[in-house]
């Protein structure tokens, strides 16, 4: 590991091992709890900039499924980018859409954030948008520890250029604002967003220190959905792999051989997509199959919605919310059970 690899093992360490609960907040997982986990929606002012401005209805209908159905909302990082614009302008946008419908959650018992880089002024906030507690001191928390081995980071910490120079990067996300506008007409402002400039071994190393310290590590910042440690180009190869087997046995049957082929050709449309953002060629694990042990929400940039996380109970899910379709909310892959995953990687309270 280099030394900003190092800084990163040790800030991740250092978290996982506070009981300061302004740092680390400390929330309940048990059968009756339900969160859903956001990252990275980066809200702007609404204009040409903006690259979450197209998904704010999507945003909306997410939001209100979880209302009705009892989730709790957690918002891991980098919600609002006050890199690029200012705390007024993204307020004046989104206060009586999205601000005012997590206030319609009851608060601090069903909305919980904790910091990313992009939105970090929230550790020293004004009045939160969300909670409007003028009781928080502190701000919103760094890290969040649900039941005893999930923890929940944004995923910049200890890293030279998003934690420690914060303010090198703000300086030029906000001196190249002008050039987003630009991308849009030309079709890449959405690769930018949805392939982070993160380094590429960045989530493989977040992989080895949840490993080494048997936890669940769930973060954002990478924009990479990541779900038991596969990313989704290749849960896409695996799902393929078992259409096209089920096909060849039910060649007599038209209409299941019919959606069958449906599928596997809406599944290669996806894979092309991932292959194109770049977003295939990470493997976390470099000898045999990765153990369950990280997730990544993903985030609110793609061209076609937002995914994020879900833990309801024991199930963890990645769920893809689809802009402009009947049905919106999917599952992308097979739920999973977290005592399942325990006892895959041999965690002490398995």
């Amino acid at each position: 590991m280099n030394k900003n690899d190092i800084a990163i093992y040790k800030r991740l360490t250092e978290l996982y091992n506070s009981t300061d609960q302004n740092v680390v907040k400390n929330l309940p997982l048990n059968a009756n709890t339900k969160y859903a986990l956001f990252s990275d929606l980066h809200l702007g002012d609404g204009g040409n900039s903006d690259l979450f401005r197209d998904n704010e209805e999507t945003m909306i209908f997410a939001l209100e499924y979880y209302k009705e159905n009892g989730y709790s909302i957690i918002l891991m990082g980098d919600i609002e980018e006050l890199w690029q614009f200012n705390f007024i302008e993204i307020h004046d946008k989104y206060d009586k859409s999205i601000y005012e419908l997590l206030r319609s959650f009851k608060g601090n018992e069903k909305v919980y954030r904790i910091f990313g880089n992009h939105d970090k002024d929230w550790k020293r906030p004004p009045t939160d948008p969300i909670l409007y507690n003028k009781d928080i001191q502190h701000g919103a928390s760094e890290a969040i520890r649900l039941g005893d081995d999930i923890f929940l980071v944004h995923g910049h910490q200890g890293d030279k250029t998003c934690d420690r120079k914060t303010w090198e990067s703000r300086y030029w996300a906000r001196k190249l604002k002008s050039l987003v506008p630009i991308g849009k007409e030309v079709g890449i402002s959405n690769r930018s967003a949805t392939k982070s400039q993160i380094p590429g071994n960045r989530e493989k190393l977040y992989y080895d220190w949840a490993k080494e310290n048997n936890v669940f590590l769930i973060c954002g910042h990478t924009h990479n959905a990541i779900f038991a440690s596969k990313l989704y180009y290749w849960c896409l190869k695996e799902q393929i792999k078992e259409k096209e087997t089920e096909l060849k046995k039910c060649s007599t049957d038209k209409v299941r051989s019919w959606e069958l082929y449906e599928e596997i050709k809406k599944h290669n449309i996806n894979l092309h997509i991932e292959e194109r953002m770049g977003r295939h060629s990470n493997q976390l694990s470099t000898t045999g199959i990765p153990l369950p042990c990280y997730f990544n929400t993903g985030c609110g940039h793609f061209n076609n919605g937002i995914t994020n996380i879900e833990i309801e109970g024991d199930k963890i899910r990645l769920i893809k919310w689809w802009r402009n379709k009947e049905q919106r909310r999917e599952k992308l892959w097979k739920e999973e059970s977290l005592s399942e995953l325990r006892k895959k990687i041999n965690m002490k309270n398995a």
